[in-house]
């Protein structure tokens, strides 16, 4: 007896439950990610020296004698002691 083409053993076909077998294709999707960035401008105050200069004038009386008394010499009608010599010596001749 032989098993294979016998006549009284037909084929039979059996199917098993179907596998499912997935193909993952992947295709770009563009994702904008938005990234805040806080800029703070610091101020900062920093010395630097700056010289200003003031000045005090005074005035004080030196001596009684000579000094004081050339300078209102001096300063009649508005010339000065050099004009006037110069004047004196002309008038002197």
């Amino acid at each position: 007896m032989s098993c294979c083409h016998d006549p009284f053993c037909p084929t039979i076909r059996v199917y098993d439950p179907p596998v499912t077998v997935v193909n993952d294709i992947y295709h770009p999707q563009i994702v904008e990610v938005v990234h805040v960035i806080n800029v703070v401008d610091r101020h900062h105050c920093v010395p630097v020296e700056k010289h200003l200069y003031q000045y005090c004038r005074h005035n004080e009386v030196a001596s009684q004698t000579g000094g004081n008394r050339s300078r209102s010499r001096s300063r009649t009608n508005g010339r000065s002691s050099i004009s006037k010599a110069k004047s004196t010596r002309r008038r002197k001749k």
